[in-house]
């Protein structure tokens, strides 16, 4: 969904159209990766938009409750999110993981075992709807001390 369809679909909803709803759904839609709450509350900071952390949660609680965010607990990133995308029924995520620092990473690229989950659909008969990949090792920073 892009920005006009969310508000949109707010509005209907009866929700109230907020400037902290406003600011979150656009650096939403703006990135596909993974934002925890300080992600966003940074990305906001540096472009001088005051917001508050408490009032951004409450943004992505509302989103969620409304079926359009993904969250995911990213080890000691804590939970994050990202918008739901409507048009794959297959969900999935891949991290890297740092296991000296605990530097958490989604790999966004080519999902590497669609074909296995095609192939355990054929073979199984389950429709898959989502899948969590992870993989963890030594990140590049914690590699160069």
């Amino acid at each position: 969904m892009d920005y006009n369809e969310i508000i949109q679909l707010i509005q209907e909803k009866g929700y109230r159209l907020t400037d902290p709803r406003k600011k979150v759904i656009r650096i939403l839609t703006s990135h596909s990766e993974f934002l925890g709450a300080y992600d966003i509350h940074n990305l906001l900071q540096q472009e001088n938009v005051p917001i508050g952390v408490a009032s951004i949660y409450r943004v992505l609680s509302l989103l969620k409750s409304l079926g359009l965010l993904r969250s995911e607990e990213f080890s000691a990133g804590g939970e994050k999110y990202r918008l739901e995308s409507l048009a794959s029924h297959h969900h999935h995520s891949h991290q890297l993981i740092c296991s000296q620092c605990g530097r958490t990473e989604e790999w966004i690229g080519e999902c590497p075992i669609s074909n296995i989950a095609g192939k355990l659909e054929q073979d199984s008969g389950y429709q898959i709807e989502e899948h969590w990949l992870r993989f963890f090792g030594v990140c590049p920073f914690c590699r160069k001390e």
